[in-house]
């Protein structure tokens, strides 16, 4: 393979979907999917409207929010919380507008360190449901969880409206993979200050303090 040829994750894990097994050709498509420096449409006159450029910086509001409105399970959390907010805020929005907005026709190594930085913190958000799970109302993990699900939904159509050269369907759902960090915003926003701070932790002390005190009165 080389890194002009088109090549998506989707038909990498069509690949691997057929071997069951993460063989040399899996391993192939892989590196050349995160290692070309092009996308499909590679000096196309994509016309983009300033609604996908503002979307891009979506990540760097995210990363904002997270920064202003600390949940209280830090404390019994290992989960790097403030160098993600960071990472989203003055990496991942500046990167996401110059790979997708300003480079999205152009032959930019921008593109490689997009896709690597995505990978990561795709991995790093896993970690952070892990820590919603145990920390954190169910009614958010929950919300989170569903937010995420659509957030991959979107990025695996971008991708096969790239694989079949549709612009405008392209921009629609990298437009929705986009509004990710904004429908975790409200979600955040709504636990907070609608249903009110949370803290699991206090929560299981209130219900064995409730249970005592029964047990006591039996």
């Amino acid at each position: 393979m080389n890194q002009t040829q088109t090549v998506h994750l989707t038909e990498c894990l069509d690949l691997f979907s057929e071997s069951n097994s993460f063989d040399s050709e899996v391993r192939d498509c892989l590196s050349t999917f995160f290692l070309k420096t092009t996308t499909n449409f590679h000096n196309a006159d994509m016309q983009f409207n300033p609604l996908f450029g503002a979307l891009c910086w979506s990540f760097s509001l995210g990363g904002f929010v997270m920064v202003t409105v600390k949940p209280k399970w830090l404390q019994r959390s290992s989960f790097p919380y403030r160098l993600y907010a960071y990472v989203l805020m003055f990496v991942q929005g500046p990167l996401s507008f110059s790979a997708d907005y300003i480079n999205m026709a152009n032959d930019s190594f921008v593109h490689v360190i997009d896709k690597l930085l995505a990978t990561f913190m795709f991995v790093m958000y896993l970690w952070r449901l892990a820590s919603l799970f145990h920390n954190a109302r169910p009614s958010n993990f929950i919300l989170q969880l569903a937010a995420f699900c659509l957030a991959l939904f979107s990025f695996m159509n971008s991708q096969d409206a790239q694989e079949a050269h549709d612009i405008e369907g392209f921009k629609f759902w990298h437009n929705m993979w986009h509004c990710f960090p904004l429908n975790l915003i409200v979600i955040e926003l709504h636990d907070r200050f609608v249903l009110g701070e949370y803290d699991a932790l206090s929560n299981s002390s209130i219900d064995s303090d409730l249970l005592a005190s029964k047990k006591k009165r039996v």
